[in-house]
């Protein structure tokens, strides 16, 4: 009888541990799937001269399952020209006319690509306005103007400075005076001027000229 009872009770646990059917396959761990496909969203922008808009990129594996970490994409215009993209997607519109953003992503040897299409209207500004205040931020952070143009910095009761630390090209740095007042500069190299405030620290700008 000890011997009926201990071979039931091995069976039962024979029976427990192969589950007694199918659970269906199991989905690989995220750095294991195959990248399918990539999306850009939007498919389409459309800019003013001087205005930016940003593109996000979605890494899809060959089961169409988003994949979380698939690494940076790549991004390139077809005609700067026209509309310029950093490394992270931020699209400026440069001058009038349509061009694409050409978008690629490798992963595990696996190179997918897709892109954008914008078209740009007008043409640059030649003036500019930033706001420096109490928040300790410059509000755009981000400006562009036509070579030869200005950017005027409001300063609120909070004093601040704007300086570009020296940079070729250019103007001269707002050192004193950021206190209650407007005060222009004048940008005749093209280029891209980055700017800090020395008073406090992690207020930045850019100023994109063409």
């Amino acid at each position: 009888m000890r011997f009926a009872r201990l071979c039931w009770s091995m069976l039962a646990l024979v029976a427990v541990g192969c589950g007694g059917g199918d659970d269906g396959p199991t989905d690989p761990p995220n750095g294991n799937q195959t990248l399918g496909s990539i999306t850009a969203t939007p498919a389409t922008l459309n800019l003013a001269a001087g205005s930016s808009g940003s593109i996000a990129v979605v890494a899809l594996d060959t089961e169409n399952q988003v994949i979380t970490n698939p690494g940076s994409p790549t991004f390139s215009s077809a005609n700067a020209a026209i509309a310029e993209v950093s490394g992270t997607g931020s699209v400026l519109g440069i001058s009038a006319g349509t061009t694409q953003i050409n978008i690629s992503l490798t992963r595990a040897g696996v190179t997918k690509t897709t892109s954008v299409a914008v078209t740009v209207a007008g043409t640059l500004p030649t003036s500019a306005a930033v706001t420096a205040g109490g928040d300790l931020v410059f509000a755009p952070a981000l400006v562009a103007i036509a070579r030869g143009g200005s950017v005027a910095w409001t300063f609120g009761s909070l004093e601040h400075t704007v300086s570009f630390g020296g940079a070729a090209g250019a103007p001269a740095s707002i050192t004193t005076g950021g206190v209650s007042t407007t005060i222009s500069r004048t940008f005749n190299t093209a280029g891209n001027f980055n700017y800090v405030c020395t008073i406090h620290a992690g207020m930045t700008g850019q100023v994109l000229v063409r």
